[in-house]
């Protein structure tokens, strides 16, 4: 492991053109201390957290050595380029010794890597390579990118999103040019059509459905149902009093030898089940007759006649 972010870790105590907030410093010394215990032990991912972390509370441009190290460790170099690069911009005040490094990093880096130059006419659209976003047109900056083929989007509020793909090979430059098209303005509905004068007689018309017999008449035909569900479980519980009848009439009734009677549980499960089926032959009976009289009225054309004068609606007449 490199022993360089250590003495970065030194550093951070000078002071930092255009930055002077002890209590920031303090804070970014402590996560640089931190980062640099994990990148001793191996743990380069923890130890850029942790760089990060320390460049977020006090953006000093020294960090950015430790940054792009880690991250070329990790095998990141895209990251690591532009953390070496705006180290050697803006780490004026580092030492020789440190910058020489940054620069034999970089320029390894630069001979695996390519870069896209990105056109477009419309200002201010954000920008972004492979799903990262890289900032917003016009870039003043080409992007590095690694050898291979990329993903490049551009997107506007006022224009459709534009996606390009370009192919980027190592120490050479690749262009790729975005149009968004803006987005078509919508062309107004027409006004819709007047609702026609409302036709008394046709709504009191009956309808195609309704003038065939079977037709029109859903509660008949829910009621003809019920009739012959409420049938069906008299005829069930009919036939079970009378098995259990017969049973019990074999077996302690009149007709049997030992003639010694049939307790009262015995004749009361029959009784009850009779009972039953009476309840429901009566149902039955009943649901049959709500089915005719359905049968005769639903299906049949209904008006409505005003009455009252002109306060259609408040006073109606039904009339079958």
């Amino acid at each position: 492991m490199h022993a360089t972010p250590v003495l970065l870790f030194l550093w951070l105590s000078q002071a930092t053109p255009g930055i002077d907030d002890p209590q920031a410093k303090a804070q970014a010394q402590a996560l640089l201390s931190e980062g640099t215990r994990l990148y001793g032990e191996g743990d380069v991912a923890g130890a850029l957290e942790k760089f990060q972390a320390a460049y977020a509370a006090f953006p000093s441009p020294k960090l950015m050595f430790n940054i792009g190290r880690a991250n070329d460790d990790l095998g990141r170099p895209v990251e690591a380029m532009e953390a070496f690069e705006k180290f050697l911009a803006d780490a004026t005040d580092a030492s020789p010794e440190t910058i020489a490094n940054a620069n034999k990093s970089a320029s390894e880096l630069r001979r695996k890597l390519g870069r896209i130059r990105i056109d477009c006419e419309t200002a201010d659209a954000e920008v972004n390579v492979d799903g990262k976003r890289v900032g917003l047109t016009p870039l003043p900056e080409l992007v590095w990118a690694t050898s291979g083929r990329h993903q490049v989007t551009a997107k506007h509020a006022s224009a459709a999103p534009a996606i390009e793909d370009v192919d980027v090979a190592a120490g050479s430059v690749s262009t790729v040019t975005m149009r968004l098209l803006p987005v078509a303005v919508p062309v107004a509905a027409p006004a819709p059509k007047a609702a026609p004068d409302f036709d008394l007689q046709a709504a009191t018309r009956p309808s195609a459905a309704s003038e065939g017999w079977w037709l029109g008449r859903k509660w008949t035909w829910v009621a003809a149902g019920s009739t012959a569900l409420l049938a069906v479980g008299a005829l069930t519980a009919g036939l079970l009093a009378q098995s259990k009848f017969d049973s019990l009439r074999s077996s302690c009734g009149v007709g049997n030898q030992a003639n010694h009677g049939c307790g009262q549980s015995d004749i009361d499960s029959v009784t009850s089940r009779a009972t039953i089926a009476n309840v429901f032959w009566g149902l039955a009976g009943a649901a049959a007759a709500t089915t005719g009289v359905l049968f005769y009225f639903e299906g049949r054309p209904v008006g409505v006649a005003p009455v009252g004068g002109g306060m259609t609606g408040l006073i109606a007449a039904m009339r079958y």
